[in-house]
């Protein structure tokens, strides 16, 4: 279930990013949990250009430090709350282009025509979900010199790296690669601790207050 159809409870949570000069209100909402409702501070980039544009800023200043060729090595995000925050980084950074998992098969696919990968993920706000890579992204994986650069909004679980990581694996294994080299994963904010082995380290602007069940 996507954050935007979820209730919000009209508190405020009040996110500080070192470096952002100025505080990001985040409001509380409830998420459908398997006992009731998670509540949750709601960290949604999309249409923020402002803060898009600084915490961009700000990540890519942290990508410098931590990859030495960083010109070199092909960045993969998913649609849709990433898309902003990858562009901006990605326009910081001089990269002229990125890989972009899908949440669904999109007819310029032509998955009829074209091959096209597609694996399962999940997230806390999402839910059970698709990422699906076509042609053109696969090809620009193939094409790197230098590994790969995760970039998310929200690191919680990591259902949603992991996937990423997997359609990764399956793209450059049909070009003879192995075992992708992934340098770090990049994101605006963790919450809480991932469930899952990750395989690379996370590197964050800021940490989101942990996630609440509340009995319904």
């Amino acid at each position: 279930m996507d954050v935007l159809d979820s209730k919000e409870s009209g508190e405020k949570y009040r996110l500080q990013v070192d470096g952002l000069g100025y505080d990001v209100e985040l409001p509380y909402v409830l998420v459908p949990a398997r006992d009731g409702n998670l509540r949750i501070a709601s960290f949604n980039l999309i249409g923020q250009t402002r803060l898009n544009q600084d915490l961009g800023h700000l990540l890519a200043d942290i990508i410098r430090r931590e990859v030495t060729d960083y010109e070199s090595v092909v960045v993969l995000t998913a649609v849709e709350k990433a898309l902003q925050l990858t562009q901006v980084v990605s326009s910081e950074l001089g990269i002229d282009a990125v890989a972009v998992a899908y949440n669904r098969i999109k007819p310029h696919m032509e998955v009829e025509r074209r091959p096209v990968i597609q694996v399962g993920a999940d997230s806390i706000t999402s839910g059970d979900k698709f990422l699906a890579l076509y042609e053109r992204d696969m090809q620009l994986l193939a094409s790197a010199e230098n590994g790969y650069i995760i970039i998310d909004d929200v690191v919680s679980t990591g259902g949603t790296v992991l996937g990423l990581y997997e359609i990764l694996e399956e793209a450059v294994a049909r070009v003879g690669i192995d075992v992708p080299r992934v340098h770090g994963i990049f994101c605006a904010a963790t919450e809480g601790e991932a469930g899952v082995r990750l395989p690379a380290p996370v590197h964050s602007l800021a940490k989101l207050p942990l996630p609440q069940a509340v009995m319904s």
